[in-house]
């Protein structure tokens, strides 16, 4: 596979990163932001795969496979498990207008291009637009957390943010070592599961004082 074939593939993969962010930033229910962060995983996945073909770096193949099976598939499940656990059936409550967050997602990304532009030679070794994109990426995970009430989506946030600094390790350096990248997406698996079991928590506690008011009315 050439270079500029390369290039071409991950630019077109970061276009879509950015659209799934989009995705997750005008979602009006929580099952749709899930359902973006998991195709955000899935074009990683597809990115690690393709950098793997390019490098013949045997590491990329191994953190495509698990970056798929689980940041594209288990935690999504996990996320889709917490919603059902919790009963949401309300819509997404945003900080500000989804139409001002949106703007403010343009000018993150915008800022991203710029300062990468003011890189010089640098940027001529990096692969494609991953650097840019990552950049936003974390950024615009940060702008959801900052945007949403709810525990749930500001998980979602979470999620994204990391991909986006996965995603710029991933591309930039073509292959970070193999025990770091495992390490980055445990990390991500145990503050998934703790905020699980965390809201879970919360949510069983207020339940049970709701019970307990109800068998005091006369």
């Amino acid at each position: 596979m050439s270079t500029e074939t390369v290039y071409t593939i991950v630019d077109d993969l970061g276009a879509l990163l950015l659209f799934t962010m989009i995705l997750i930033l005008a979602a009006g229910q929580i099952y749709r932001a899930i359902y973006a962060v998991a195709a955000q995983s899935f074009l990683i996945a597809v990115a690690g795969a393709v950098l793997a073909m390019a490098t013949g770096n045997t590491d990329l193949w191994v953190i495509a496979g698990i970056t798929l099976a689980v940041k594209a598939i288990s935690l999504p499940w996990v996320l889709h498990w917490v919603v059902r656990k919790m009963n949401v059936r309300r819509e997404v409550e945003p900080v500000i207008p989804v139409a001002l967050t949106l703007a403010f997602a343009v000018m993150v990304v915008v800022m991203a291009f710029h300062l990468s532009g003011s890189l010089g030679p640098v940027r001529q070794a990096i692969t494609g637009n991953a650097l840019p994109v990552g950049i936003a990426l974390t950024l615009l995970g940060v702008l959801v957390m900052a945007t949403r009430k709810t525990a749930m989506h500001q998980m979602v946030g979470l999620f994204a943010s990391e991909n986006g600094i996965f995603f710029t390790a991933m591309a930039v350096t073509k292959g970070m070592p193999l025990i770091i990248e495992i390490g980055v997406i445990l990390d991500v698996i145990l503050a998934v599961l703790v905020m699980a079991i965390m809201v879970l928590r919360v949510r069983s506690t207020v339940d049970a004082d709701i019970a307990g008011l109800d068998r005091l009315r006369g």
